[in-house]
């Protein structure tokens, strides 16, 4: 797993896993516990029967990996959406609109980059305050 270098890759990773993931069927679902819980549990029988053959436990094996992979990078990333949706809250955005809510993350990525480089009251751009003096 390697970290997303950007905001937009991000939410671009974020999509792509969600669709994986937290797939809206029923059968996409099943597809999913089925990969990530009952297949190694059927190798791990087998292995125990004796009847597993090297090309079930490495292909079982493979399988499982990849799918716990993509499940916990996609909570990371669920993780950092909820945090981009906060940025773009505090820096009074959205600033660009979608009417499809599948891809609200690149909204969100949008007001991160904003607040990183455009934002009035971001750390980068907020202009020096003068120092007050009081004379007596």
């Amino acid at each position: 797993m390697t970290k997303p270098s950007s905001p937009f890759e991000a939410a671009e990773r974020f999509i792509q896993l969600r669709r994986k993931c937290a797939p809206i069927s029923w059968g996409d679902n099943m597809i999913r516990i089925n990969e990530m819980i009952l297949t190694p549990l059927i190798c791990i029988f087998f292995v125990i029967l004796g009847k597993a053959d090297l090309m079930l436990i490495i292909s079982s094996c493979m399988s499982t990996f990849r799918s716990w992979n993509e499940w916990i990078e996609y909570q990371e990333l669920r993780v950092m959406m909820q945090r981009m949706h906060l940025v773009c809250m505090a820096t009074g955005g959205p600033f660009i609109r979608t009417n499809d809510n599948e891809y609200l993350p690149y909204v969100f990525a949008d007001a991160v980059v904003r607040r990183g480089t455009h934002h009035p009251h971001s750390e980068t751009d907020r202009p020096q305050e003068e120092h007050e003096t009081h004379s007596q």
